[in-house]
């Protein structure tokens, strides 16, 4: 699968399929757009090239909750300055884990991070 972020119909019909007839913890096409926007903001796009984000949906559950809660995952990977989602599907979240989005900055990503917050110091 790989399917360009900007199409959003497309992206929805990938989420609709994965997440069949679940309704809790799922995600829409706006929500990876924004989500993968907001990752890219103040770097310049062909400097994301490389760059992969894997959203696991997890939420912070009460200890009372007993069973295995599951959750919307997509991985996305930015190719020549734009997005593409490669993966959608549904799998258990854990259920103390606040953060869910893991970023896997390219080199030149990186070095742009380091380039905007040098410029910011001085």
């Amino acid at each position: 699968m790989k399917i360009n972020i900007d199409n959003t119909e497309k992206l929805a019909a990938a989420i609709k399929e994965a997440e069949g007839r679940a309704t809790a913890r799922t995600v829409e096409a706006t929500e990876i757009q924004y989500i993968l926007h907001e990752i890219e903001s103040g770097i310049a796009k062909k400097k994301m090239s490389g760059t992969r984000v894997h959203y696991t949906g997890s939420r912070h559950f009460a200890n009372a909750y007993q069973y295995k809660p599951e959750c919307t995952h997509w991985i996305a990977e930015n190719i020549n300055g734009r997005w593409y989602v490669t993966n959608i599907y549904r799998d258990t979240c854990q259920k103390r884990s606040t953060w869910n989005t893991e970023i896997i900055y390219s080199e030149t990503a990186k070095q742009a991070i380091l380039e905007n917050a040098m410029h910011a110091w001085f």
